[in-house]
């Protein structure tokens, strides 16, 4: 079974330990509050990533109905108990903030309406998954762009990659005008330098324009 994030087993915890005290499972809300949590639609990351790696199940349409499947094995809670001993999420500073752009096959406007609602939930179950923290996201017709804070063992590509997932699970959701056919152009713009990342998407938004321009727009920073 895939680990938990630190969030994602304390959101478990809460889920436990109400459901144990009163009978019956807590809404979203109560979780946040639990949590300190004023932002619903976290909780409802933390708990789709949670039902995702098939700790909990619950019906989309009804309240408190929040089941936990798999409680955490001795181990997985040995392991966490020594994390809190040791307090190494305490005062973590070494995080890498990555600014990235990506951009649809020869520009097409995709991400219009609903769909841009729909990658814009995609993109924020996808930070919550992976445990960062997402600072900006701007998500256009024909591209996308984020930047957020990640942990050092994630690199430019994972990033850019779990943005191509979101996109691509909100194409299989909503028909295209291009029936077949890849949503993503080769290229991306990615750096640790954010202040240079609008011209960068710039560039990249060029080549996108031209078609096919091979890993030409590829870079990092």
């Amino acid at each position: 079974m895939k680990s938990l994030t630190d969030r994602q087993q304390k959101v478990l915890d809460v889920v436990q330990r109400y459901s144990r005290e009163h009978g019956f499972p807590p809404t979203l809300r109560e979780i946040g509050e639990a949590l300190d949590l004023s932002n619903v639609s976290a909780v409802r990351g933390h708990v789709a990533a949670l039902e995702k790696k098939g700790y909990i199940a619950k019906e989309s349409d009804k309240a408190r109905s929040i089941r936990v499947l798999r409680p955490p094995s001795i181990f997985s809670r040995f392991k966490r108990r020594l994390h809190e001993i040791a307090g190494t999420d305490e005062a973590v500073l070494h995080r890498i903030v990555y600014g990235a752009a990506v951009a649809t096959q020869d520009r097409e406007p995709f991400f219009w309406g609903d769909r841009k609602e729909a990658m814009t939930d995609e993109m924020e179950k996808e930070v919550v998954e992976h445990g960062w923290e997402l600072m900006e996201m701007k998500v256009e017709p024909d591209h996308v762009i984020v930047i957020l804070a990640v942990w050092p063992n994630h690199s430019a590509q994972t990033v850019v990659h779990r943005i191509k997932a979101a996109g691509d699970a909100v194409a299989r959701r909503y028909p295209r005008v291009r029936d077949g056919g890849k949503l993503w152009a080769r290229g991306y713009a990615v750096t640790t330098d954010v202040g240079q990342l609008d011209e960068m998407t710039k560039l990249l938004l060029e080549q996108a324009g031209k078609g096919p321009a091979g890993d030409a727009g590829d870079s990092a920073k």
